[in-house]
């Protein structure tokens, strides 16, 4: 059985912090006096302490392997392009302008303006709440936005398991966790965005008491793993698709076609901010319209490259391994069949951008690949670990 909690707390707390996160998105895009941020992340910051300090003992593994990845954010400088040049330097000027639309007039379109702001709204929101700018507060809220997906694993996984799931973590995400990065972010959503669409759409035995719940909690991670970066766009994009292919194939699509439809305006918020862009001149650099990028498709080397960097990674062949294992376990035909066509899709697609680039091809391989495969990793990790928890508890 499901380790469900007394009034659902775990999945409750998930929720609201959710809400609470993708709330101080929406209140920066609408001049909202800076005083009404502030409250929103102190209820964050109060949630937070509720769940650590109701029921002491439940969940400790979790509370000390959070507090112990806080302390190293805290104590660890940004570091990288990506984690100064873009996500932290976006959170300052929201900071000072008040306003995810401080891009609007496109200063230094080096770092990438199009992009979702998500994680730096929540950034400059803490440091709004301490009182100035400096880069240790705001490294922290994307520390701190891993919580709800971390909180809501301990209600679908076997508690002795939960130990197993952090080591999961710790090897497939680690120091994106603390960085300053955001691809560690995109994981995990990811995966429990995955999991979460598994559990309600494709699982045959599906016995959660409070399904609407669920729905809602699906419906923020959704949200967010799109807000996060252009990735979770895509991810979410191949989760949708992957869930139709595999319910036209073993399940029956009509059951579930109206709640997919509206799931599926989660992609709203995203759609409206790259609408905005557009409207501003900001589109995304990464796309390449030279036809003589396409010479890359009839060149074999590139492939060779491409499954050196992406499929040859230690990691992701150490997640794939744990996966097949799990399998050879516990075969299920359904978790199998999802995570299989999601994986293979996705690898599509990052060949296709990598053959694609308008980027020194080699570079951006070395620069990018490790780190877009980090979502695989996590998700097959966690289906293997999951697949093995159906088998101990039966469910």
């Amino acid at each position: 059985m499901l380790n469900t909690l007394k009034n659902n707390f775990h999945e409750k707390i998930t929720l609201i912090l959710s809400l609470l996160i993708l709330n101080n998105y929406f209140l920066l895009s609408l001049n909202i006096p800076i005083f009404i941020i502030k409250i929103n992340f102190l209820l964050f910051i109060f949630i937070i302490a509720t769940f650590y300090f109701k029921n002491v003992n439940e969940n400790i593994y979790l509370k000390i392997f959070f507090l112990f990845i806080v302390f190293i954010t805290l104590g660890t400088p940004a570091y990288g392009w990506d984690a100064r040049s873009i996500w932290l330097f976006h959170a300052k000027r929201i900071f000072y302008d008040g306003s995810i639309f401080s891009v609007a007039d496109n200063y230094a379109p080096y770092s990438n303006n199009e992009y979702p702001s998500l994680a730096p709204a929540f950034a400059s929101s803490l440091s709004a709440l301490v009182g100035y700018w400096n880069e240790v507060f705001p490294k922290l809220s994307f520390t701190l936005m891993f919580l709800p997906p971390l909180i809501l694993t301990y209600v679908l996984l076997k508690k002795t398991q939960y130990l197993i799931f952090l080591s999961i973590v710790f090897f497939t995400i680690g120091k994106f966790m603390v960085n300053g990065w955001l691809d560690g972010l995109v994981a995990i959503y990811f995966g429990l965005s995955a999991l979460l669409m598994y559990i309600l759409f494709i699982k045959s035995d599906n016995k959660f008491k409070n399904k609407s719940l669920y729905y809602y909690i699906s419906f923020c991670f959704f949200v967010s793993l799109t807000l996060l970066k252009d990735e979770g766009v895509v991810l979410l994009l191949i989760l949708f698709a992957t869930t139709i292919l595999v319910k036209i194939f073993i399940k029956n699509f009509k059951k579930d076609i109206f709640k997919l439809i509206l799931l599926s305006s989660s992609f709203l918020p995203i759609i409206m901010w790259k609408l905005f862009c557009h409207y501003k001149g900001m589109d995304n650099h990464h796309i390449n319209l030279d036809p003589n990028v396409f010479l890359r498709f009839y060149d074999l080397n590139n492939y060779k490259l491409i499954s050196y960097f992406v499929i040859l990674n230690e990691k992701f062949l150490i997640c794939l391994t744990f996966f097949l294992l799990s399998f050879w376990i516990n075969w299920n035909k359904e978790i199998f069949s999802f995570i299989f066509i999601s994986t293979i899709m996705y690898l599509l697609v990052l060949f296709f951008v990598f053959l694609t680039t308008p980027f020194d091809f080699y570079w951006q391989l070395d620069s990018t690949a490790a780190r877009v495969v980090r979502s695989l990793n996590f998700s097959l990790a966690l289906f293997g670990l999951y697949n093995l928890n159906n088998k101990i508890n039966d469910v």
